[in-house]
């Protein structure tokens, strides 16, 4: 990073922490200077973008992690469109959802022998090909049986307001609902209760209001709920209604809320376009068809206090919090070595999860703008908060992103939770611990020196939390935020000019899939290591998508001259 790029990248995240600022008794001039200059700085750091590879190259030029993700998206373009909302039905109009059409699919995908084909002109190993097959039938099956359970909710019924009512309180409790409050949206995996807050708000009893106040509330909890994100807490399913469902469909109760959480969300009906889009075509398929889901399930526990049995995976093996101390004599001491390896590899897991939904709400935003980029004229029925709109990454969107989570996952590392007269989950662990091998852990002595040793701890942390990851734009070579920008920027740019690339499409080959199968690439790349993918995905899109996509169209080619 020259002195100039790190320059602008340092006025871009100063904009950024401006603009995420309430804009109330803000100069409504000053404002606009501050868009305007975002934008500018968005046009300028492209010059520092990585130039996309148009020209064809040898298979064997491409990586082979390259070419397995790449055929694995493939095949998951006919699974895409049963995730998303084809077939969307309900008692609201969505404009936006009416004129939304997934990229084609090419016929041999149809074919029986598609995925040999695909293996083969790829030069992928056979136990690749069986691998993909299995992992292709689990995922069939997921999707039939999600499919199941939302049509059981509906029970052959036609959702008018009345049954619409119904199935909210089963769901969220038994609220008292005006029926002329709520709508639905639903598709054949996926139903969105759509609520008008100017009729609710007037509601004068106080759990409704509470339920409502929490739907704005952002907790950790939610991203167990992914992909909606949303307010279906298990805890607060009717559970005899639930029992029906389950033993109508053949599966568990459990299965039945687990699915629920994650299909079933409510969306203000004013601001409906601004979600409906995003979740049905841009986030479900993330769950279904690709690894983030166990991101996101670890990410839900992020703000819990740290504990003795947290697990670093250090350099040289798994390392708990435990292992961090040692007893000397009738004194508990910390081991600096280990701590600042612990910190360093607890700080690149916790990394990786927020990559994980970096990319998870990137992707969902280059769904959504699809929606512009086929219609252009309607650019204004799809609602969005982004200075981008019109183009397929947000800069600032997902800088914002970066800015909310980036302190607070780390925040248990570095919040000490010490006081006189209790013990923190972490001294009352490592007690019990030390109390099993016979050691006095119930003198005042002993105590003292366990608090002394956390203090310790947490000072090495801030150390080295201070030296490698603080949120600023700095030209330190140890210093890894810088980077992290640079290299969600470099992949932004890479999005933006291959999503909208013509140049590289010829007439034979505009019904290919191009589009939706670059977002389902990246999907693929980072279903892996979360925090290693986030650092090569940009350059393997930018270098390899045309190349592979290029090997793609012959063999579309050769089909159709088959036929």
């Amino acid at each position: 990073m020259n002195a100039e790029r790190r320059s602008l990248l340092s006025e871009t995240w100063q904009l950024i922490g401006l603009l995420t600022q309430s804009s109330e008794g803000v100069d409504e001039h000053l404002l606009e200077r501050r868009k305007t200059r975002l934008r500018e700085l968005q046009q300028e750091l492209k010059v520092y973008a990585h130039a996309v590879q148009r020209d064809r190259l040898p298979t064997s030029e491409i990586p082979l992690s390259i070419r397995q993700a790449f055929v694995k998206a493939t095949l998951l373009l006919t699974r895409y469109r049963q995730v998303g909302g084809s077939q969307w039905r309900g008692t609201l109009r969505s404009p936006t959802l009416s004129q939304y059409h997934p990229d084609p699919l090419p016929a041999f995908l149809s074919d029986p022998a598609a995925i040999a084909t695909l293996c083969q002109t790829f030069d992928l190993p056979l136990s690749f090909q069986q691998d993909l097959q299995q992992s292709l039938q689990a995922i069939d099956s997921q999707i039939d049986q999600q499919k199941r359970i939302v049509q059981a909710v509906w029970q052959g019924v036609n959702p008018e307001p009345f049954i619409i009512l119904q199935r909210f309180r089963s769901l969220f409790g038994d609220f008292p609902v005006p029926e002329d409050a709520i709508a639905c949206i639903y598709t054949d995996l996926q139903i969105y209760f759509c609520l008008d807050f100017s009729i609710l708000e007037t509601q004068t009893d106080p759990t409704l209001q509470s339920f409502l106040k929490s739907l704005g509330e952002f907790s950790f909890e939610r991203f167990r709920r992914f992909p909606i994100f949303g307010a279906c807490d298990p805890n607060r399913v009717n559970r005899e209604w639930c029992d029906r469902l389950a033993q109508t469909v053949g599966c568990s109760p459990s299965q039945v809320l687990q699915t629920l959480s994650r299909s079933v969300a409510i969306v203000p009906t004013a601001k409906a376009e601004a979600f409906l889009l995003h979740d049905i075509w841009g986030h479900h398929w993330q769950w279904l068809l690709t690894d983030f889901r166990g991101d996101y399930h670890i990410l839900a526990n992020c703000s819990e206090p740290l504990r003795a049995g947290e697990t670093a995976y250090t350099s040289a093996g798994p390392l708990t919090c435990q292992e961090l101390f040692e007893v000397q004599g009738d004194r508990v001491q910390v081991n600096e070595g280990r701590s600042r390896l612990f910190f360093q590899a607890e700080v690149r897991q916790r990394l990786g999860l927020l990559f994980t939904h970096l990319i998870g709400e990137l992707l969902a935003d280059v769904a959504e703008f699809k929606f512009i980029w086929d219609n252009p004229q309607s650019a204004d029925q799809l609602l969005s908060s982004s200075l981008f709109k019109t183009e397929p990454a947000k800069l600032d969107l997902s800088l914002t992103d970066l800015d909310f989570l980036f302190v607070r996952i780390l925040k248990p590392l570095l919040e000490i939770q010490l006081a006189i007269d209790t013990e923190s989950p972490l001294e009352m662990e490592l007690s019990q611990l030390w109390a099993e091998q016979g050691y006095p852990v119930q003198t005042l002595a002993w105590k003292v020196s366990l608090k002394r040793a956390i203090a310790h701890l947490h000072q090495i942390f801030l150390e080295e939390y201070e030296a490698t990851y603080l949120p600023e734009i700095s030209d330190h070579p140890r210093m890894t935020f810088p980077k992290i920008v640079c290299n969600l920027l470099d992949l932004q740019y890479a999005i933006n000019d291959l999503y909208t690339d013509r140049h590289s499409i010829t007439a034979d080959q505009s019904q290919l899939p191009f589009q939706d199968l670059l977002m389902l690439l990246i999907g693929c790349i980072c279903s892996g290591d979360s925090y290693a993918d986030f650092w090569g995905v940009d350059e393997a899109i930018a270098h390899y998508f045309l190349p592979c996509w290029y090997l793609l169209s012959e063999i579309n080619q050769d089909f159709a001259e088959q036929r």
